[in-house]
């Protein structure tokens, strides 16, 4: 089900593009900033969160820091498209702590997986054995290793409105 976007003000959208660079600000700076009371910009913060556009707060690791050598890129195809497979394929992946991201796919793969993993040899480990498991069923994962971050994902951007 496709949700209709959420229908911002300028207040609202300054509040959103302040949260996305600074999730940790206060909320008394952040109603200072927007020129609002610090009541009224708490309820504006908790209507945007409960809209479900704010999905949380987190903080971004560097991968290297936090102990993945190899960040990859990973097409997965399976031979069997049936909706158990594919629900069991689902499971399997997004349980798998290694795989921070996860979307479905049009085009030759199914899925396109972000996967993080100490080493190469850890990595190989981890798809081999997807591979291997017949009954999920992945005919193919072909891989494209990120060699050096450019931007990293920092969240989506709002749209304008």
């Amino acid at each position: 089900m496709k949700r209709k976007p959420v229908d911002l003000d300028a207040i609202d959208r300054r509040i959103v593009a302040i949260l996305r660079e600074e999730g940790r600000i206060t909320n008394q700076a952040l109603s200072e900033r927007v020129g609002l009371s610090a009541r009224p910009c708490l309820e504006r913060v908790r209507k945007l969160e409960a809209s479900g556009l704010i999905q949380g707060y987190s903080a971004r690791l560097a991968p290297e820091l936090a102990g993945h050598a190899v960040v990859a890129f990973a097409s997965i195809s399976l031979r069997d498209h049936s909706v158990g497979r594919r629900e069991r394929v689902e499971k399997v992946l997004k349980a798998c702590p290694d795989v921070v991201e996860l979307q479905v796919v049009s085009g030759d793969a199914d899925y396109l997986a972000r996967i993080v993993a100490g080493s190469l040899a850890d990595y190989e480990e981890l798809t081999g054995a997807w591979l291997a498991d017949a009954q999920l069923g992945v005919a193919k994962i072909a891989t494209t290793f990120a060699l050096k971050a450019l931007k990293e994902f920092g969240g989506y951007p709002l749209g304008e409105g």
